[in-house]
């Protein structure tokens, strides 16, 4: 049996317990989830001269305020207000004098001219990385390091994946964001990367590189960059407000990647704490896979082992276990797998327990009559499955703000305690806890996105090596 539903927007809780659908205004009229008086983000510079001058150059024009792109398009393209009475987060951002640490430009040069790519990213991570450790050992120490790129290093370092091209990386791949986070965990302060392009609306990304990155215009650069950098200094911009009916849940990502050798393929999950969106990182054992559809799982007594330390980590942080637990995971769950994860969710007395496969690639999608893909929110129940977009057309920003036919998720329970249609709910207000961009259209839940995510820096960290537990250094 099909049937067909249009969920509704979900609302986001800001600050003064204001509600309303779009993080840009919700900030803009309400201010943070909990403003504090007097509070600062203090940020902390590593590049060279110039890309530290054109860093502070730019934070200088975000708090004059900066133009929207459309008239015609307000709500999606709206102006940031600036950093003075109208500012949207209540707090200023500064760099210190005594957080800036210049890369020399012979290190640079240096640099440039090594011939292996791998060996290029390591030797350009552990030049960020030594002057981050640096600038922490001084009196001085930011809530979030920006890692300011020139764009000659850029262009030598920054690809799709630098690849191993010798013997001795013949196996390895490498790409500089990933292995930048990883370095600096140990340093206990998330790190954020910039390019030129976020100073200076003349430069122009190189043909090789706009695979990898889209300029967005002025105003968009600072309210998604603001925002990242606000969260990654422990401030929560917004969360979902949680009824006091309904029960106290937790989402559990879970997401595989393969060690640098690539013969070993290991889990990582990303769960999320609370509505508020504070994430606590677990590693897991080593996956298996099937060799029917060669879908990654894990096997029962793993599966058990990291439900286990997850709930743990909850209840070390609010002193009680969830009512409901939701495990959400891009391939299909194993028999012994779930049971491993309800054996766990037992023991701690979890009431409800949901299970489902989120595929991106599902053989059935819709469209709609007109010019216009469907609205985001569409539900279309398939028997026990149903398909959700959760990109598509949006009557808050009036378009369809992408650039290709969006397609749906297709969910595919394992085992439900909750009605399908509002663990659809949640998944499309999951959509919505992506702090390094304000408009509100994402196509994954936060904790598949940050699963995904912490697999691709975990895989630079070895077996054994402590790891950090919150989200905010991986993202």
């Amino acid at each position: 049996m099909i049937t067909h539903q249009l969920l509704d927007e979900p609302e986001l809780e800001f600050g003064d317990g204001c509600m309303h659908v779009d993080p840009r205004l919700g900030l803009l009229n309400h201010g943070p989830l909990q403003p504090v008086l007097g509070d600062k983000i203090s940020i902390g510079v590593v590049g060279t001269a110039e890309t530290i001058e054109g860093f502070e150059r730019w934070l200088e024009r975000a708090r004059a305020g900066i133009e929207g792109n459309s008239t015609k398009q307000p709500n999606l393209f709206p102006p940031f207000p600036g950093l003075g009475n109208d500012n949207p987060f209540r707090c200023p951002f500064e760099v210190s004098p005594t957080a800036r640490r210049v890369l020399p430009r012979r290190d640079i040069t240096d640099l440039l001219t090594i011939q292996k790519n791998a060996e290029a990213v390591r030797e350009a991570s552990g030049l960020f990385t030594d002057q981050a450790t640096a600038m922490l050992e001084s009196s001085d120490k930011p809530d979030v390091i920006v890692a300011a790129l020139p764009f000659d290093l850029i262009m030598r370092v920054v690809n799709d994946v630098a690849e191993g091209d010798g013997d001795d990386d013949a196996d390895e791949d490498i790409d500089f964001r990933d292995l930048l986070k990883a370095q600096t965990l140990h340093l206990q302060r998330p790190t954020q990367l910039v390019w030129p392009t976020l100073w200076d609306d003349r430069a122009r990304i190189p043909r090789k590189l706009k695979g990898i990155r889209k300029v967005q215009d002025p105003a968009t650069r600072a309210w998604n960059l603001l925002n990242a950098i606000y969260y990654k200094a422990g401030r929560a911009p917004w969360r979902l407000p949680r009824p006091e009916s309904q029960h106290k849940t937790t989402f559990v990502g879970i997401g595989f990647y393969r060690d640098l050798s690539g013969q070993r393929l290991l889990t990582s999950t990303a769960q999320m704490f609370d509505e508020r969106g504070r994430g606590l990182i677990l590693r897991g054992g080593r996956a298996r896979i099937d060799k029917g559809d060669r879908h990654p799982y894990i096997d029962r007594e793993d599966a058990y082992d990291l439900m286990q330390r997850s709930l743990k980590a909850y209840y070390a942080q609010h002193h009680h276990y969830p009512a409901r637990v939701v495990i959400l995971k891009t391939a299909r769950f194993e028999n012994d797998e779930a049971d491993g994860f309800r054996e766990a969710l037992k023991e701690a007395n979890v009431a409800y327990t949901d299970l489902v496969w989120i595929s991106e690639s599902s053989p059935v999608t819709m469209y709609r009559e007109g010019d216009y893909p469907p609205l985001r929110g569409t539900m279309i129940g398939l028997g026990r499955d149903a398909l959700l977009f959760t990109r598509g057309s949006v009557p808050v920003y009036r378009t369809y703000p992408g650039l290709r036919v969006p397609r749906p998720l297709l969910l595919r329970p394992h085992t439900l305690d909750t009605p399908i249609g509002d663990v659809a709910r949640d998944i499309l207000a999951l959509t919505k806890m992506n702090w390094n961009s304000t408009q509100f259209d994402g196509a994954l839940p936060i904790p598949i996105r940050a699963a995904r995510q912490v697999g691709k820096v975990l895989r630079h960290v070895p077996v054994g090596q402590k790891e950090a537990t919150e989200y905010p250094y991986y993202m």
